[in-house]
Formats: C-alpha cells, sequence, structure tokens
C-alpha cells in the first residue's frame, strides 16, 4: 500500500510517501525551491519523493490531500455556477450545489477517481484527521487520547478525541473564529511580529518579564473553558475573523493593553509582560482543556498535533500540569507535517492496521554520502579542504577551539529544528556564544535562545527531568539544574531553561559521537545546535546549499560528512 500524503497553500507545503505505514521520504517545498516557508505546490518535494520509492505517480495506490475543499463551499451561492465562469470551477460547484439539493454537508474524505488518464485516487482528508495521523498513527500506540489545536483547519480550531485501533471517536470540537492559536497569533502581530511564523519569539520574550504582571487576568478573561473541554473567546477583543481589517486585535484590545508595537520599535517592559501573559494564558487554558480531555478519556497516553503544540515551553509541562502520565509529540506538528498524516491515516483507514513502533526519528529528507559530499566539494574548486577519518572528533576538536561550525550529515530532517544533520554547532560554554551566533551567524534578534544538544544518557544530570526522558526533536523545553546552567551559558535562556534535543547513538551515531567526544574533552555531553540557514532562509539541502551558506557568514568550518572546510 503505497500512498502519497500532500500538504499544500499552508504555511510550508510539503510531500510524504509512505509504504505499508512506513515514511519512505518526506521533504517540505521550501528546501527543493529556497523560498522560506514556501506556499507553491510541493511538486519538486512529490518528484524527490517518487524517486525516492523508485516508482512513478501512476504506481500510487492513493493520494491524500492534507485538506478539505468541499467543506469550504458547502455554502456557496447557486449563482456562482454560470456559463461565464471558468470551467475549471465545476469540479468544486457541482458536487456544491448538488449537497444543497441533498440537504447535505460535505462528507470527511472527498475522492475523485480518473482525474487524468493513469491517475490514482485522490482523496480529500480533513485537516484535523491528518494532523491526527501525525500525532497518533506516528506514535506506535494501541490507544490514546487525541488533541488538536491550531489556528483554524477547515472549520475546525480544537478537536478531543479518543482513539482505539484505528476508530477514532469525536469528544469534543470548536469551530472558527473561537481559536487558541489566533489568539496567540493576535499578540504576536500586537508586539510587531508576523503571525503565523513569529510566535516563538513571543515565547521566547516573555522569559524577560518582571514576576509581578498585571496583564495575566484580562487576558485570561478572554477565554472560557466549558465542562466538555470546548473553548470560546470574547470575540469583542478581536479581529481576525474580519476580513476589511488587516489588525487581528480590536480597538478594545488596545484600551485593555495600551498601544501596538512596530516592528522596529524597542522592545519594553510592557511588552515582555504581554508575551509573558500570553504564554500564561495559553499554558493554564490548555491544561484546563487537556485535563478536560483526561477526565472524559480516561486515558493516561496523549497524542498531540497542531501549530499549538510547536508551544515547547508548554510541552515540557503537559504531564506537570496535567493528569496525563505519557504524551507523544513528532517532530512536526504544525501544518508542513500534514502531508505525512494525512498519508499515514488514509493508509491506516484503507488497510484497518497502523504503524506498531513509535516513530523517534525524522531523516526523511535527501541525504547525501560522503563521496556525494566530496564530489560537490571538488566541483567548486574550494580552499581549505581535508578529507578526515573521524569526522565527528575533529569536529569536537574544533569547537574546543572555539570554532563555530556547520555540520552536514547523512539525511535531513523533516520538521523545523534542526535534529544534528543539518546543523550549526558551538561549544555552549562560551559566555558570548548566543550573542556571537545571533549577530554573525544567523542574522536574528539577540534575545533568541539557542537549543542544547545532549546525550541522552546524560539528561537527568543536567535537566531537572526523570533519567529516562527522551526528547528526540526539540520539542520540549526542561529547567535546568542550577548547579549546572553556569557551565553552558550559551544555551541557557532567561529563564534557567533549554529547549533541549536528547541525541542517542542509534538514532544519530555520528552526531552522538561528535557530542561525545566533546565530553570526553571538556566534561561537559551538550553542544549548542541551531539550524544550518541564515534568517529569511530555509535550512540547506544540499551539499551546494550548505556551501553557499557557509561562505555568507562567520562559520569557521564546514563538515560536509567527512570533508572539513576550513576559511
Amino acid at each position: 500500500m503505497r500512498v502519497l500524503g500532500i500538504c499544500h497553500d499552508v504555511l510550508i507545503c510539503s510531500a510524504a510517501l509512505i509504504e505499508d505505514g512506513e515514511v519512505v521520504a518526506a521533504a517540505p517545498e521550501e528546501r527543493f525551491d529556497r523560498q522560506k516557508q514556501s506556499r507553491v505546490f510541493p511538486t519538486k518535494a512529490i518528484e524527490w519523493c517518487l524517486e525516492q520509492g523508485g516508482i512513478e505517480l501512476g504506481e500510487v495506490d492513493e493520494v491524500a490531500i492534507a485538506w478539505n475543499p468541499s467543506i469550504d463551499v458547502e455554502s456557496l451561492p447557486s449563482g456562482w455556477l454560470g456559463a461565464r465562469r471558468h470551467r475549471g470551477e465545476h469540479l468544486l460547484q457541482v458536487p456544491a450545489q448538488l449537497m444543497r439539493v441533498a440537504r447535505s454537508g460535505a462528507a470527511n474524505e472527498v475522492t475523485i477517481n480518473s482525474a487524468f488518464a493513469g491517475a490514482p485516487p485522490i482523496t480529500f482528508v480533513n485537516h484535523y484527521d491528518a494532523h491526527v495521523g501525525n500525532s497518533y498513527f506516528l506514535s506506535g500506540w494501541d490507544s490514546a487520547a487525541l488533541a488538536v489545536l491550531d489556528g483554524r483547519a477547515e472549520r475546525q480550531t480544537s478537536l478531543l478525541a479518543v482513539a482505539d485501533g484505528v476508530k477514532i471517536e469525536r469528544l469534543a470540537e470548536v469551530v472558527y473564529p473561537h481559536s487558541l492559536g489566533l489568539l496567540y497569533g493576535t499578540v504576536t502581530q500586537f508586539l510587531g511580529f508576523r503571525p503565523d511564523s513569529d510566535e516563538w519569539k513571543v515565547m521566547a520574550l516573555g522569559s524577560f518579564a518582571d514576576a509581578d504582571n498585571p496583564f495575566v487576568e484580562p487576558l485570561r478573561d478572554m477565554v472560557t473553558v466549558d465542562p466538555d473541554g470546548r473553548f470560546s473567546l470574547a470575540l469583542e477583543n478581536f479581529e481576525f475573523f474580519n476580513q476589511f481589517d488587516p489588525r487581528m486585535y480590536s480597538d478594545r484590545f488596545i484600551e485593555r493593553f495600551g498601544p501596538p508595537r512596530s516592528r522596529d520599535a524597542e522592545l519594553t517592559q510592557r511588552h515582555y509582560q504581554l508575551a509573558a501573559a500570553c504564554q500564561v494564558v495559553f499554558e493554564d487554558v490548555t491544561a484546563e482543556i487537556l485535563t478536560v480531555l483526561h477526565e472524559r478519556s480516561g486515558m493516561d497516553r496523549l497524542a498531540v498535533s497542531g501549530g499549538c503544540f510547536m508551544n515547547s515551553v508548554f510541552n515540557g509541562k503537559i504531564t506537570e500540569l496535567t493528569p496525563f502520565k505519557e504524551v507523544f509529540i513528532s517532530s512536526c506538528p504544525d501544518d508542513s507535517g500534514t502531508s505525512v498524516g494525512a498519508a499515514l491515516y488514509l493508509d491506516a483507514i484503507r488497510t484497518g492496521r497502523k504503524r506498531t513502533t513509535t516513530s523517534d526519528t525524522n531523516y526523511w529528507g535527501p541525504a547525501f554520502t560522503d563521496a556525494e559530499c566530496l564530489d560537490a566539494v571538488e566541483k567548486c574548486r574550494l580552499p581549505g579542504v581535508t578529507v578526515v577519518e573521524d569526522p565527528s572528533a575533529a569536529a569536537a576538536q574544533d569547537l574546543v577551539d572555539g570554532h563555530i561550525l556547520g555540520w552536514f550529515q547523512g539525511a535531513m530532517e523533516f520538521g523545523q529544528r534542526a535534529l544534528g544533520h543539518r546543523s550549526i554547532l558551538l561549544d555552549p560554554r562560551r559566555e558570548d556564544g548566543r550573542a556571537v551566533v545571533n549577530a554573525a551567524v544567523k542574522f536574528r534578534e539577540g534575545f533568541r535562545p539557542f537549543a542544547p544538544a545532549i546525550l541522552a544518557e546524560a539528561v537527568d544530570q543536567w535537566f531537572e527531568c526523570p533519567a529516562d526522558a527522551r526528547v528526540p526533536f526539540m520539542e520540549r523545553v526542561y529547567q535546568f539544574r542550577p548547579e549546572k546552567a553556569t557551565e553552558v551559558p550559551a544555551v541557557v535562556h532567561e529563564d534557567g531553561s533549554g529547549r533541549l534535543q536528547t541525541v542517542e547513538a542509534r538514532q544519530a551515531p555520528r552526531y552522538h559521537r561528535l557530542i561525545s567526544e566533546f565530553d570526553r574533552l571538556t566534561g561537559v555531553p551538550i553542544v549548542l545546535n541551531t539550524s544550518f540557514n541564515l534568517n529569511g532562509e530555509p535550512v540547506v539541502c544540499t551539499p551546494e546549499d550548505a556551501i553557499r551558506t557557509f561562505y555568507s557568514c562567520a562559520l569557521d568550518v564546514l563538515y560536509l560528512g567527512n570533508v572539513r572546510i576550513a576559511k
């Protein structure tokens, strides 16, 4: 059973190929067309996925699209179907008008057969079902409670459900315009940042706020949660549902919190406090919702998805703030992961079975061997090139010597976080580490933190967490142990936390060995890890991308496989 998953017309379009419930290949279009958050149809990603599977499009059993447009056309007026309009609209208009005749709403999934010669069936999957695929059907669990929260889907903004095998029972849904994701986006825009893109800047800013915060209570008053786990917003404070107003916030919101910040204005304590209040309210409301879900489901396992669960600060607190004992979060709970999710969901529904192992790696993208990396370097005729026998040991020594490294190995990660295959690395002991990388390499705001990548076997020695805690995708934030935080200032955020990645040898052997060598040399089993890209650009995909980025910033050394390039 081969299913091609596609998500398009979202913030980061992508494609994935699933075979018998396993991910064969998956990648976002932005890595190929080099346009950050590319929203074009993912043609290049699709072609690459098919190539990796060794098949043509006609050999795919079914195509899964991570959005069901029939829901969007349920209420289109009948007068829109006219001879003077584009005939291609009949593909939507005829079903839309027949729904009115039948007095019926759209189906959960809609399939088009024989769209073109040799075409596989094309099924449009409900967007939140695609998110369920990206969480529960990747978890490997036989049953779990499910939660999806984001800005909005076709009409939903929240889903609470229970899964048993391939059966999904919906417990509660919230529909647009009531949305926690758009609440967070409203604050993001109010603070002068881009909604649907810069929410993690707001998450980082909150750590700089004073403890006495006057904004928590008025913001919390804007959200109400009912006994079934549904929530509602006090909509008079918002304008995101008003197509005639570019603001997401209303005049009443301004009355409560003061004037909005312009993009280039100085950040003040008022801005820090509103950012912190937004995070506090988000955590409070989401924890309340999940606690209701635990009571209604009777489950101790929770699988989550949706852009709201890119909030790694809250993710690290779920088992602390709710009764759930285990939580699964994939590497890509945002919309980019719905290509994988739509394909896995459709595969499970069609076959009546689901994968039985938990996915704890996401190296699903283009891969390059050491020989291919060397070939790319030779074509560019670069100076300062050596081939090293043990790149991990050599890179560890470079870190100790104070160099900033570009680290390019194996298959590219899927998701918005670099996990040791397309990474920029630095010695975390450097006092100036965060400032140097932000200013001279990433070219971004100085307040933004960097991730500590730590040997999994040492995680509880450095963080306040259990010894068996695993964070393979940087999806959770934990507090550093106070006595350890001073040793690695470059990766400790203002509040003493770190968005960590636990690294295991079986997942990323060369990367694990690098950190192990650095530990042997310094006694610190941690390196600073950030994505291998410049601000405003997507993460590098190919050796050529890595070389171009290397010579465009203050990186000192680049490792392409076992090829070392020094400036």
